[in-house]
C-alpha cells in the first residue's frame, strides 16, 4: 500500500486553533481561550505559559516582534510541521 505524505501550507487566516495557525497573527494566542483549544500548552508548565504571555506581550507592545517577524504578518502561507498523509491500497 503506496502511503503519501505531503506538507500543507498553513493560510494566515487559518482558523484552526494549532500553534502553527497564529504564525502571522501572534497576539491572538495571547487570548487564553486559544491557548487552551491548543492541547500542547496542556503540557507546559503554567509559570512558563505566564512568561509566553508576558515577553510576548512585551516584545509585540515594543516592536520587538515585528522588527524579527513582522514579515510573516504579510506571509499567505506558512510551511510548518503540518502533513497530510495518505494511503491508497
Amino acid at each position: 500500500m503506496p502511503i503519501i505524505s505531503a506538507a500543507q501550507p498553513i493560510p494566515l487566516a487559518c482558523i484552526d486553533g494549532f500553534g502553527e495557525a497564529y504564525y502571522g497573527r501572534p497576539e491572538l494566542i495571547l487570548d487564553p481561550g486559544a491557548r487552551l483549544a491548543n492541547s500542547a500548552w496542556s503540557f507546559v508548565d503554567p509559570s512558563i505559559g505566564e512568561r509566553f504571555v508576558t515577553e510576548l506581550g512585551r516584545d509585540l507592545e515594543d516592536g520587538t516582534w515585528d522588527a524579527r517577524y513582522g514579515h510573516l504578518r504579510m506571509q499567505p502561507f506558512f510551511e510548518g510541521s503540518l502533513r497530510l498523509i495518505a494511503a491508497h491500497p
